[in-house]
């Protein structure tokens, strides 16, 4: 496990998850005229996705609560411990929200962390460490994305260029867990969440060239990735450029949709993305899975 001393090495559980999640949070509300919000120029919810099994959300949300109404005053804060699945469930409302006017902003992400002696003895006592000895597991990281969505009229009203566009969002439960047996190759829960995402991509008769995928060393992922994979050859198209960060950056948890979201936008942003569409999916232990396509302003 390699890491970058940003954050106090002594520190684990919400403290470390509070300090991962503030600089990116900051970051994504830094506006481009470098004038803070003022109380009242927005209605702005925020929603912190965490890790399924984190220990005290509400610690979390405690230090992140003042963090984000020093910077959006008025904000109302939602932190759920859901997990990669987190963004299938409450993107859709969020969208909602914003394209009927009832939100002017919505600030999304996650933030996850393997740093911890209790999360790396879990880890080995389920075979689930990644070693030289045991490459059928995940590598322990740690990551904290946000990003900020709104209509692009609004953006531009407050000075902000769109970076990139939601097209699709799927979500579904499936049965296949890291804990039991079922079979990996049927895949039903993420086949269905991708069905949603690209229903309008497909309408469109476009396709998606980029797959953003969580992907780690774990062979019951891979194996319900490639099912997948297989089922959505009408939405998949050149250049056929596939990324699984987790296996560069360590697993993801709950930030990894809002990082896909983030490494999407930016790529596009600088220009070195492969394709103006992408697919991104994600899969949660305890059976959640979610789709998203995305697409270059």
């Amino acid at each position: 496990m390699g890491y970058v001393p940003t954050v106090d090495p002594s520190w684990v559980g919400p403290e470390r998850l509070v300090a991962l999640a503030t600089p990116a949070i900051e970051e994504a509300l830094e506006r481009p005229s470098g004038a803070p919000w003022a109380a009242g120029e927005a209605r702005i919810s925020a929603y912190i996705a965490l890790d399924q099994d984190v220990a005290e959300p509400r610690v979390v949300r405690a230090g992140l609560e003042p963090v984000l109404h020093r910077l959006l005053p008025g904000a109302t804060v939602h932190v759920e411990p859901k997990g990669e699945g987190a963004l299938g469930a409450a993107l859709p409302a969020l969208i909602r929200s914003l394209e009927s006017g009832a939100l002017d902003a919505a600030l999304v992400g996650g933030v996850h962390s393997d740093y911890d002696p209790a999360t790396i003895r879990a880890l080995e006592s389920s075979g689930r460490l990644f070693s030289r000895e045991n490459l059928d597991a995940r590598v322990p990281g740690e990551a904290a994305a946000f990003v900020l969505l709104m209509r692009a009229a609004h953006a531009h009203r407050l000075g902000f260029a769109p970076l990139a566009h939601i097209v699709g969002v799927g979500g579904a439960e499936e049965k296949i867990r890291a804990d039991n047996d079922e079979p990996a190759f049927r895949a039903f829960g993420l086949s269905a969440a991708v069905r949603q995402a690209t229903a309008p991509l497909l309408a469109a008769k476009q396709t998606a060239g980029w797959y953003l995928v969580d992907l780690t060393a774990e062979m019951w992922r891979l194996h319900e990735w490639e099912a997948v994979f297989v089922r959505s050859h009408r939405v998949l198209g050149r250049p056929y450029r596939i990324e699984a960060p987790a296996q560069r950056l360590g697993y993801l948890g709950a930030a990894a949709m809002p990082l896909f979201m983030a490494l999407a936008a930016t790529a596009w942003q600088y220009g070195y993305a492969p394709c103006p569409t992408a697919l991104a999916t994600a899969t949660a232990d305890r059976g959640q899975r979610v789709a998203m396509v995305l697409q270059s302003a």
